[in-house]
């Protein structure tokens, strides 16, 4: 019991110096990676085009694929997307890593499933700096890029959003 009270101890002393250290995460991600759990924004559907799931589907998709991003997981039934990590949003030196995945879902009327009411939209980015010896991991941030999310909601809201 001492034991299982001694990691959970640990565990708790490295997460704490991992929130206290954020602001060590390196310079050109402080102005776009908000560290935290990563944050959901939703956008409203234009009320002319919410009847055409396959429309707004298609819309979500290319969106992705003209912002240059492989789509991992997709299931049009159930309105997801998510991307594959991708590791060229910013490339970092001295074994620092970053990665971004952005997931989509549509939402569709609780009395209609084929009208999309809004799109949420995530975009989780992730920093690792890892051991340049070992292999090992040093440190590790998780939270949400602001400006790919941004740039991903403006061009989202432009094609599908209030007139």
């Amino acid at each position: 019991m001492t034991c299982k009270r001694v990691v959970v101890l640990a565990a708790v002393a490295v997460l704490a110096a991992s929130s206290a250290s954020a602001q060590n995460i390196p310079k050109q991600l402080k102005t776009r990676l908000v560290v935290g759990v990563p944050i959901w924004r939703e956008l409203p559907v234009r009320a002319d085009i919410q009847k055409d799931y396959d429309r707004v589907w298609q819309t979500a998709l290319n969106t992705l694929l003209e912002h240059n991003y492989d789509i991992a997981t997709m299931e049009k039934a159930s309105g997801y997307l998510r991307t594959t990590l991708n590791k060229t949003v910013v490339v970092l030196k001295d074994n620092w890593y970053y990665t971004v995945q952005i997931s989509i879902k549509l939402v569709t009327s609780a009395t209609d499933a084929t009208r999309v009411e809004k799109i949420r939209l995530q975009v989780t980015g992730d920093v690792t700096n890892t051991d340049s010896k070992t292999g090992a991991l040093k440190a590790f941030f998780r939270g949400h890029d602001q400006i790919v999310l941004q740039n991903l909601v403006q061009d989202l809201q432009a094609k599908l959003g209030a007139v």
